[in-house]
């Protein structure tokens, strides 16, 4: 008859520990942004009028439609002005390269759509983040239109 295998030892804690907190340390700097945040008492960024930006902008488009059927727009133009922004649905040929990228995203030949431009892609990303509702796109560039 076989004697048994020795029973396998258990890490030591002291070995474990450094385990567990490089393990702890890892999940931490992979988790941040916004989870956990409650969108209704976030300091939400701050939209910049298109028109008025200097040099590049991002523009979060949350709605879009094809240019003569905008009547849909109105909802999601109500929506952002009850988390205080204010809304209109605009042409993206004013941004440079968002026309192009709505119409390939959506088919439509000639999008209108509801956009808020934001300053910094950090400031588009963090509307991006804590807005419930949906995003078509978000696209960087100078506004062209005067």
């Amino acid at each position: 008859m076989r004697p048994l295998p020795a029973p396998r030892r258990a890490a030591t804690p002291l070995l474990a520990a450094p385990l567990a907190l490089g393990l702890v340390l890892g999940l931490a700097a992979c988790s941040g942004g916004d989870e956990g945040v409650d969108p209704s008492t976030a300091d939400w960024p701050e939209a910049v009028a298109p028109a008025e930006a200097d040099g590049d902008l991002w523009v979060v488009w949350t709605a879009v439609a094809e240019a003569g059927d905008e009547g849909g727009l109105e909802e999601e133009v109500t929506r952002l002005g009850e988390l205080g922004y204010d809304a209109e649905a605009w042409d993206p040929a004013c941004q440079e390269g968002a026309a192009e990228t709505l119409a390939g995203l959506t088919e439509f030949a000639d999008p209108v759509g509801v956009g808020l431009a934001f300053a910094s892609a950090e400031d588009a990303g963090v509307f991006d983040t804590r807005y419930e509702g949906e995003t078509v796109s978000i696209t960087p560039g100078a506004y062209t239109c005067s």
